[in-house]
């Protein structure tokens, strides 16, 4: 991945034209004109492949078993966005895209993720998730893209660009809590596609679930930035919903450690008097293999 002088600098031909093809869908969105005839397509996308999760681990898996939205996006020069293309699983080329394009130089952003909606992306330096559309697994495809007059197939393997951290709660949720919120500070919801995919805003990040009071285990993500490795996360248990919600308990773990394609479990007690001292990061079997002792104080 090139850094911010490398990428933009050699972009110098606007865009003239674009059309992504793909089977049509109400929840399918093309923004822009006329990108050309069916013959003129010359740029031919197929996602290959994910960090850790590779096709060729379980080979009838396919790219809706892993995220439930696409974003392909091409930029200008200035890292702009001029034309983009949503994708949503059950589209009928989910996960495959074409381009006609005049020859020129282009940046291609290509984003994999499962959340209620798509981020914001006018700019390549700055693509944002936010509260509402919640946080999810992410992959990221960045990179230049040069059309000449020959045809171009290009496999695309896209980087996870989030950490993970997994509550395994010991103990009970309180059983008049209808909902448990966890609000975070440390990581981001916006990254910069010109950068790696790192996180660039100092984001105050929520995510809220329903309680069942038979499910321990609640999952956040964050993009890490490159100034931050560590969360500071407000759990809460409360009455009703996140409309309308009064707090039962609350609890700040401070110090949690992120490091991006990792899965940090916190297990332990959370609501009762007794706390368990010792939280472990563990890693899943399809992210990275990391395995840090993390003491929480009480």
């Amino acid at each position: 991945m090139r850094n911010e002088c490398g990428i933009f600098r050699c972009v110098r031909v606007m865009v003239c034209g674009l059309v992504l093809l793909g089977v049509a869908s109400c929840e399918k969105m093309s923004l822009g004109g006329d990108g050309g005839d069916e013959a003129e397509k010359n740029v031919v996308l197929r996602i290959d492949s994910f960090e850790q999760v590779p096709f060729g681990m379980v080979k009838t898996r396919a790219t809706a078993d892993i995220c439930q939205r696409l974003n392909f996006i091409v930029y200008d020069q200035e890292g702009t966005r001029i034309r983009q293309e949503e994708q949503t699983a059950g589209d009928g080329d989910f996960g495959q895209a074409r381009f006609a394009l005049t020859r020129g130089h282009y940046y291609l952003v290509v984003l994999a993720h499962s959340s209620d909606g798509n981020p914001t992306s006018t700019n390549a330096r700055r693509i944002g998730f936010t509260n509402k559309t919640g946080y999810t697994d992410t992959f990221l495809y960045a990179d230049s893209l040069i059309v000449d007059n020959e045809l171009i197939e290009r496999s695309l393997g896209l980087k996870r660009i989030v950490s993970m951290v997994r509550f395994i709660f010991e103990d009970a949720v309180p059983a008049q809590a209808d909902s448990i919120r966890f609000y975070y500070e440390g990581g981001s919801g916006t990254l910069d596609a010109g950068n790696d995919g790192w996180g660039i805003v100092k984001s105050k990040q929520t995510q809220w679930y329903e309680v069942t009071h038979q499910e321990r285990k609640f999952d956040i993500y964050t993009i890490p930035r490159q100034d931050s490795q560590e969360l500071t996360v407000k759990v809460t248990t409360n009455r009703g919903n996140k409309d309308d919600a009064s707090i039962i308990s609350e609890k700040e773990i401070a110090g949690i450690p992120i490091k991006r394609n990792h899965v940090t479990t916190c297990r332990g007690y959370l609501f009762s008097p007794v706390y368990q001292n010792d939280f472990k990061i563990t890693i899943d079997d399809v992210w990275d293999t990391d395995t840090i002792d993390f003491p929480i104080p009480n």
